[in-house]
């Protein structure tokens, strides 16, 4: 993990060198922001001359959304350690081929990152799992539904599917989010996920998640199901923290508890749409380790494109 942040941060100081004779009138942010619009065009140009190569002449003016987000994560528990990992999030949009597909490249697979529990909390590197998904997305009334076929690159190549339905219901006290997908992989076989989840406003800070979710592997016959509360509380636009607390239950080897969780996060933009991290205290406890205190820390630093 020290050599991915020294190559962080060794990157930085030769972006910020290469333009010593300009960034001595400008601020470091100034500068970040200059060069993050500069890489952003020559990213969004690419992509537009790849779209005008496909599609053979011009069909639509609506800009390319074309994104990139470099991942450096640190991770520490006690009972594992340090450790860190490097994953990169390669969006690419072809506005004149695509009408509602898009080509997403990553270093991880996001349809394993389905549940609550990853999405709020890591405790652990992402599997390393390069590949490239094609995803069509259509919208069946108020219902988004996507089909996403991935293909991976890693050993093997392996081909896995996703099929999404997913809906907002917007009331004027609180809102639900129904979440339906199958899926099927070459390691885990089929697989239904299903999700039900209420957040209420409480104020101008306060916002209260309830998350209710449940996972079926067919080839380890494995059902997980995880309940949970997240308390978010915001400070500004750009700083909030949210108060977490997940509670996971398996039918292996029978349907009983696996393990609880209890975990802080405080997020932090300091450019928008540029860089953030988030900084992730936590204790948990699992049937594994006969459900002794296991504490950790999780730090999450983004660069946006």
């Amino acid at each position: 993990m020290r050599r991915q942040w020294r190559a962080f941060l060794c990157a930085g100081i030769v972006s910020l060198s290469s333009v010593s004779g300009q960034a001595a009138y400008e601020t470091v942010e100034e500068t970040l922001i200059r060069q993050n619009i500069n890489v952003s065009e020559w990213l969004d140009s690419v992509a537009d001359g790849l779209d005008l190569f496909l599609a053979g002449e011009r069909y639509t003016t609506r800009p390319n959304k074309t994104a990139v987000t470099l991942e450096n994560s640190g991770y520490y528990t006690e009972a594992d350690g340090v450790s860190g990992a490097f994953n990169f999030n390669i969006d690419l949009r072809l506005p004149n081929v695509e009408e509602y597909w898009q080509l997403t490249f990553t270093s991880y697979d996001e349809n394993e990152e389905r549940d609550a529990k990853t999405k709020y909390l890591r405790t652990e590197p992402r599997e390393r799992n390069y590949g490239a998904s094609l995803s069509l997305f259509k919208r069946m009334g108020e219902i988004r539904t996507s089909f996403q076929p991935r293909i991976t690159f890693e050993g093997t190549p392996a081909i896995s599917h996703s099929l999404k339905f997913e809906t907002i219901i917007e009331q004027k006290k609180y809102r639900i989010n129904p979440h339906l997908e199958f899926y099927a992989t070459p390691g885990k076989g089929a697989g239904i996920f299903e999700a039900l989840n209420f957040n209420w406003p409480l104020s101008a800070m306060y916002s209260l998640t309830l998350i209710n979710e449940g996972d079926y592997q067919s080839r380890p016959h494995v059902f997980t199901a995880t309940n949970g509360l997240s308390l978010g509380q915001s400070f500004t636009k750009s700083r909030s923290l949210s108060y977490a607390i997940f509670v996971t239950s398996s039918n292996r080897p029978n349907y009983q508890l696996a393990g609880y969780n209890f975990s802080v996060t405080w997020r932090h933009i300091l450019l928008k749409r540029i860089l953030d991290y988030d900084v992730i205290p936590n204790l948990d406890f699992v049937r594994e380790r006969n459900f002794a205190v296991n504490p950790g820390l999780t730090v999450n630093v983004n660069l946006h494109f």
